[in-house]
């Protein structure tokens, strides 16, 4: 919680013309660029002693008059309290205000016998409360680089995961329900670009409407403090593309299990009239019980929406032909293609097109005839090196036409030891 109080002390300050924007920023600057630093080291460059000292005060202040509301709001809500008692100690508080007198509503019903102080106590530590009082601390917080310990719609922002090329993934905790999510946020230069607001809020659209074992479930989509934002499931394992990365490639056993997963998570999108257009293994990720889950559908369209001049977009290695050449005719099996290139990289531990560049590697999808699986590794089943054949030929009116019969001729291939 420190950014929460770091830069809400420098919020009074500014709000007093003690300090300037220019002097803030400066705060704040060095606040990211030091370790361990406190926000009273840094404001003590412009302010005394004193002043410092009476910021503090205010501070604490203003939290508990906002634990104060919330607290009142809470037990009227709970209608834990006889609305004319209620009623007789908020007047007493607004006298004492107008005396200048600040006096928290929760002492004024233990002292009349209202409420005892344990169950004051017991009020005050309830969620609702502590996630307005986050919340709005949040709101007056200026800075919008360091989001660790910030309260948006809802969610407490804990570290990052990974960056992207649109936006940060968070793990945060939603208070509400006291779980962890993980919790993506779109980069602030994007959110004010209509096209990469639009495909962000479809990528969440597109990932709400799936409900499937080998899918990453979405929770929530929102908007808070300028901050564009969706909630997902935290999915605790290891990326596929990382671990065949570090291991060069898997045997013929896992690889199946893992790419009948796939197929099965992809089947359910493409019965959604979705085209995932980034199939990878760096879009896979396998949980520590063995369940793989495809993430990631930012680039994820419906076929009946796709534009008439549709962009080339994808990573090379796994773009087939139609993707390439003519991206607004391409469909689910552009999918099945990428799924077929996964599942060759997966067992020969070579990408089945190879290029110096990625101009090259576009060049000969088109071109380049494959090296047979069987051939990089002669031990290996005959019936899938097959299925990856016909999932990998670049004419799409040869290749699997539905991921339904790629899971039937999958489902059917024995192995024997």
């Amino acid at each position: 919680m420190e950014k929460l109080e770091t830069t809400h002390i420098g919020k009074l300050a500014l709000d007093k013309n003690i300090i300037s924007k220019e002097q803030l920023a400066k705060c704040i600057e060095i606040l990211n660029e030091s370790e361990g630093k406190k926000i009273e080291e840094v404001l003590l460059s412009y302010l005394s002693d004193e002043v410092l000292e009476s910021l503090l005060k205010k501070r604490k202040l203003n939290i508990k008059k906002l634990q104060d509301y919330a607290f009142g709001e809470y037990v009227t809500k709970m209608k834990m309290i006889p609305e004319e008692r209620l009623q007789y100690c908020s007047e007493i508080q607004r006298r004492a205000l107008q005396q200048k007198t600040y006096i928290p509503l929760w002492n004024i019903l233990v002292s009349h016998g209202v409420l005892s102080q344990s169950k004051v106590d017991r009020v005050l530590k309830a969620k609702e409360i502590r996630r307005f009082v986050r919340q709005a601390l949040s709101a007056d917080d200026p800075q919008r680089t360091g989001l660790k310990g910030r309260v948006l719609g809802g969610y407490e922002i804990i570290s990052e995961i990974a960056s992207g090329g649109m936006g940060i993934v968070y793990i945060a905790l939603q208070l509400e329900l006291n779980r962890k999510v993980a919790f993506k946020i779109l980069f602030e230069q994007f959110a004010s670009k209509r096209k990469h607001l639009n495909q962000f809020y479809r990528e969440a659209r597109l990932s709400a409407m799936l409900n499937h074992p080998n899918l990453v479930h979405i929770f929530e989509v929102g908007t808070d403090q300028g901050f564009h934002y969706y909630s997902m499931e935290i999915v605790e394992g290891v990326n596929l593309g990382d671990r065949l990365r570090d291991e060069g490639k898997f045997n013929q056993e896992e690889g199946l299990d893992l790419i009948i997963q796939a197929g099965k998570g992809l089947e359910h999108i493409h019965s959604f009239d979705i085209v995932h257009r980034d199939i990878k293994p760096s879009n896979f990720i396998i949980r520590d019980d063995g369940i793989l889950k495809i993430m990631d559908l930012g680039l994820a369209t419906q076929t009946h929406k796709s534009p008439k001049k549709a962009s080339t977009m994808g990573t090379p290695y796994y773009m087939s032909p139609e993707l390439i050449h003519n991206p607004q005719e391409a469909n689910h099996r552009a999918d099945i293609y990428a799924l077929g290139v996964s599942f060759y990289r997966m067992l020969t531990g070579e990408y089945p097109i190879t290029g110096s560049d990625a101009r090259e590697i576009l060049k000969n999808i088109k071109e380049q005839i494959p090296i047979p699986v069987t051939q990089l590794e002669p031990e290996m089943n005959q019936d899938m090196s097959n299925i990856i054949d016909k999932m990998i030929t670049k004419d799409h009116n040869e290749r699997y036409q539905n991921m339904t019969d790629v899971l039937n001729d999958l489902n059917g291939v024995l192995l024997i030891d």
